[in-house]
C-alpha cells in the first residue's frame, strides 16, 4: 500500500510521481504525491512541486528534518474543487494524521493547486484547527 492511502504499492504509485518517470494527472494526485514525499522526507520532491512563487527553498532542510523526525500515520481527502485534467487550478482539502513526541497530531489544510505547462504545483494551504 502507498503512504497516500492508495491499494497501488508506493513504487507504482507516488513513488512513479517523485522519481519523475510520470507527471502527476490531477491536484488531488499530486497533494498524495506531496504527502508521500513527506513520509520519505524527499525535500527535492518538496520544493519541485511547489509553485516557484511560494516556494520556501531556504527551509527545505528544516522541512526534511521534521518529515524524519515524526512518524505518519495516514491521509484522509475530504473534498477537491477543480483540478481534474482540463483545469488549470483546483483545491484539496485534507487531513495528515502523524506522531510527534508520542502524541497523535494532525495537519487540516485545505490547498490550492495550479497547473502551468502541463505541470501541477501546490500554490499554498489554509490550515484548519
Amino acid at each position: 500500500m502507498c503512504f497516500c492511502g492508495k491499494e497501488s504499492e508506493y513504487n507504482k504509485c507516488c513513488g512513479e510521481i517523485i522519481s519523475g518517470l510520470r507527471v502527476a494527472n490531477s491536484a488531488e494526485e499530486l497533494m498524495r504525491s506531496r504527502y508521500s514525499a513527506f513520509a520519505v522526507a524527499d525535500g527535492d520532491y518538496l520544493m519541485k512541486s511547489h509553485h516557484p512563487k511560494t516556494r520556501p527553498e531556504k527551509d527545505k532542510k528544516a522541512i526534511e528534518q521534521w518529515a524524519r523526525s515524526v512518524k505518519w500515520i495516514g491521509l484522509s481527502i475530504i473534498s477537491t474543487n477543480n483540478g481534474k485534467k482540463g483545469d488549470n487550478s483546483g483545491t484539496v482539502e485534507f487531513k495528515a494524521l502523524y506522531m510527534e513526541g508520542g502524541k497523535l497530531e494532525q495537519i487540516h489544510e485545505k490547498s490550492e493547486f495550479v497547473k502551468e505547462h502541463n505541470l501541477w504545483y501546490y500554490v499554498s494551504g489554509e490550515h484548519y484547527i
